[in-house]
């Protein structure tokens, strides 16, 4: 099962690159307490204080290239995560740019169950964020 959403961005590639392979980026859109690893092969490390819960999230950088960026999840106390990917694909045209952002490989298992559904609403939020983080420069990160 995978989470996918098509977007148009109105920023450029480098931009929008930069939004989801680099620290400053994850920072102004997804995790405000985040290490991200740049290169192919570290690891990123994501934590969010949900409602005084703190949640830690990590990631393997699997590919990293100006139209693609590849994480894979290492670690997550969401069973669900585990071992999926987050991939994002980015091309640019006059428009700005299209923007494929997945998170792909859940179980079947997982349908129905809040491990997934609360993943679902949770990517509507930050997908949000991360179009006004490129745009405007200001996301709602957590």
């Amino acid at each position: 099962m995978d989470i996918t959403h098509n977007l148009v961005i109105k920023a450029t590639a480098e931009r929008v690159y930069k939004a989801v392979a680099t620290e400053n980026g994850i920072k102004g859109w997804w995790s405000k307490n985040c290490t991200v690893g740049e290169t192919v092969g570290t690891t990123s490390h994501l934590k969010f204080d949900k409602q005084g819960t703190l949640v830690e999230m990590g990631f393997k950088t699997l590919d990293l290239q100006p139209n693609k960026v590849v994480w894979e999840c290492i670690e997550n106390a969401n069973p669900a995560w585990l071992g999926t990917q987050i991939n994002t694909e980015i091309s640019e045209d006059e428009k700005g740019c299209k923007v494929v952002f997945k998170h792909t490989g859940f179980e079947d298992k997982w349908a129905g169950h809040d491990a997934f559904e609360m993943t679902k609403g949770g990517w509507d939020h930050f997908v949000g964020s991360l179009v006004s983080f490129c745009e405007k420069g200001e996301g709602q990160p957590w």
